[in-house]
């Protein structure tokens, strides 16, 4: 169907709604409607499709701590605005270290993972969390984009420093500079899930934010590896310091849309010249268990690059 634009004072233009599509969603005057840009197109909706989930409730006693792990970090990420946490027993078992862990305690550690998600309430066998985001930091995107890309050059930096010195300082802390990261990765999570960016860029800044957090986790398996090494020879660092400062100019593609395709290309060029350089060396075997931890970050190339050209898409799309 197509609409007459009419011109209403100096700089407002109007189209008339379709009275059928008015009459199915029973839009009344003075009602609000979602205007999403897409492209050349716009989308109009009677209200946005994703609405906020007011309340998830748990039963901890059949969980253990990766469960907790997973289901409060999806439920943080979709936007869950209280989460009731019941429990009967008075810990939770920790597979990795072989040990129970007491509920308390982690559920509160846990918890300040989720920026602007607090306890309210707390009882003998029930937890409250509660959002306390408001509604205009839906609109912080890049802001915490850019943040989470800063942190991982502060944790990458301090990585390659500590290798000239007494390593188990910096892998002490590791864990903080992992926690640090991952929570602003959730709280990107869930300011994309309510944004109004195009369903097609929303799913790849998305993607790219989970593989970021996998690498998150392959630095800190990293630091494991590189920990129990006595004799760190001057080539291990040299190649970790290329694998991080490729990703970090990889990552730059994304936080800077800017850059030229020559920019581009000689990340490409630089990319193969990392892995050869590795591929020649010879290496230890702990050496060898190190760089593999970080390998995938020269296999992400792919995903900036298509991340770059979906943030970018309308530079290159044609008004014929």
């Amino acid at each position: 169907m197509r609409r007459k634009v009419v011109k209403q004072g100096p700089a407002t233009f109007m189209v008339s709604l379709p009275s059928k599509w008015v009459k199915k969603y029973n839009v009344q005057k003075g009602d609000e409607v979602d205007v999403e840009e897409n492209g050349k197109s716009l989308i109009i909706y009677k209200e946005k499709e994703t609405k906020k989930i007011k309340k998830a409730v748990i039963n901890l006693d059949d969980f253990n701590r990766m469960l907790v792990n997973r289901f409060l970090g999806e439920f943080y990420r979709q936007g869950v605005e209280e989460i009731e946490i019941k429990f009967t027993k008075s810990t939770l078992f920790n597979h990795k270290e072989q040990r129970d862990v007491d509920v308390d305690k982690y559920i509160t550690k846990v918890v300040e993972r989720f920026i602007g998600m607090e306890i309210v309430s707390h009882t003998e066998n029930k937890i409250i969390l509660q959002n306390l985001i408001r509604e205009d930091e839906f609109q912080k995107l890049d802001v915490v984009q850019s943040r989470i890309y800063f942190l991982m050059k502060e944790f990458l930096n301090a990585f390659i420093k500590a290798m000239d010195g007494d390593f188990k300082d910096f892998h002490d802390i590791s864990y903080d500079y992992h926690d640090h990261v991952a929570k602003f990765i959730y709280y990107y999570h869930r300011l994309l899930y309510f944004s109004d960016i195009p369903e097609a860029k929303k799913t790849k800044l998305s993607g790219m934010i989970a593989l970021i957090d996998k690498i998150v986790d392959n630095v800190r398996h990293c630091s494991e590896r590189v920990v129990v090494i006595k004799n760190r020879s001057p080539k291990l660092k040299h190649h970790l310091k290329e694998i991080f400062d490729l990703f970090l100019a990889l990552f730059e593609i994304v936080i800077n849309k800017n850059h030229p395709l020559e920019h581009l290309r000689k990340l490409t060029r630089r990319r193969y010249e990392v892995l050869s350089n590795i591929e020649k060396e010879k290496f230890t075997e702990p050496e060898s268990k190190a760089i593999i931890e970080v390998r995938p970050m020269l296999d992400i190339i792919t995903e900036f690059f298509e991340d770059y050209v979906a943030l970018n898409i309308e530079k290159y799309v044609s008004e014929v």
